[in-house]
C-alpha cells in the first residue's frame, strides 16, 4: 500500500517529523511519502491561506494517482482542496479535519477543538463543524495565542497553553474529548491525554489509520457523491 501525504504549505520543516510519526504506527506494508507545495501559503489559518494553497493541492493529488498511490492524506486541518480533489481522483483522499470530527463524534457525546492560530481561525473551524452536521456536539473552540509557525520555535510553551485551554474546555465547557487543530502538533497528544484523563485526538493520526483502513476495505468515495469534473479549459 502507497500513500501521499500532501503538506499544503510551501515549507518543507514539518515533513521530517510526520514522517517519523508516521512510521512509527503504520502498518508494516505501508509506504509512506510526503510532500509540500513549491508554491502556496507557508502556514494555513484562515480562508484566505486555504485560497492560495487549494488549487496545488488538488494538482499534487492528481499526480499522486497517475504515480499509482492507493490513497492521499491532505495533511491540513483545514482540508484544503478536499473536495474538489475527491470530484477528480477515484482513490480514497482524507482530510485531517473531517476524519477527526468524525471520531471524535464516535468517542464522546461533547468535545472541544483546541490548538494554534488565534482567534483568526475559529470561524473556518465552527464553519466545518456546522458543515458536518456535528454543531451539536462542540463544546468550544479555543485558540491559543500561537500561531502554526511558532510551533518549530515554541513548542513547550504551546505544549503548556494547550494543556491549560484545554483544562478549561473541560472544565468550564463540558468538552469529554479534545481535538487538536494543527497536524504541525504531532508527539503532543498522547502526553495532553495523559494529563487530561480524556481521549486527545492527533489529527494527523487519525487520518493515517483511516487512509490505510479504506485501502485495506477497498472503499472510497462515492462518484455518486463527488462527480467527476467537466472536461473544460481551465488556466
Amino acid at each position: 500500500m502507497k500513500i501521499k501525504v500532501i503538506v499544503p504549505v510551501s515549507t518543507d520543516i514539518w515533513n521530517e517529523s510526520i514522517k517519523r510519526a508516521y512510521e512509527n504506527i503504520k502498518d508494516k506494508e505501508t509506504e509512506i511519502t510526503v510532500i509540500n507545495l513549491t508554491r502556496g501559503p507557508e502556514s494555513i489559518e484562515q480562508y484566505y491561506d486555504i485560497a492560495w494553497a487549494e488549487l496545488e493541492t488538488v494538482k499534487e493529488a492528481e499526480k499522486a494517482e497517475k504515480e499509482g498511490y492507493d490513497a492521499v492524506i491532505i495533511y491540513c486541518f483545514s482540508d484544503p482542496g478536499l473536495f474538489a480533489a475527491r470530484e477528480k481522483l477515484s482513490i480514497p483522499v482524507i482530510g485531517l479535519r473531517e476524519s477527526s470530527l468524525h471520531v471524535a463524534s464516535m468517542l464522546a457525546r461533547k468535545f472541544s477543538i483546541v490548538g494554534v492560530g488565534d482567534e483568526n481561525s475559529k470561524g473556518k473551524t465552527y464553519d466545518a463543524v456546522k458543515m458536518y452536521g456535528l454543531e451539536h456536539k462542540l463544546a468550544s473552540i479555543r485558540m491559543t495565542k500561537f500561531l502554526v509557525l511558532d510551533i518549530a520555535k515554541n513548542l513547550k510553551k504551546i505544549e503548556e497553553a494547550l494543556l491549560k485551554e484545554s483544562k478549561g474546555a473541560i472544565k468550564e465547557d463540558g468538552a469529554e474529548l479534545i481535538i487538536l487543530s494543527c497536524g504541525s502538533l504531532i508527539g503532543i497528544g498522547k502526553k495532553l491525554q495523559e494529563k487530561l484523563g480524556v481521549p486527545v485526538i492527533e489529527p494527523g493520526l487519525v487520518a493515517l489509520k483511516i487512509a490505510e483502513s479504506l485501502v485495506k476495505l477497498d472503499l472510497s468515495h462515492s462518484k455518486l457523491a463527488f462527480r467527476y469534473p467537466h472536461s473544460k479549459k481551465r488556466g
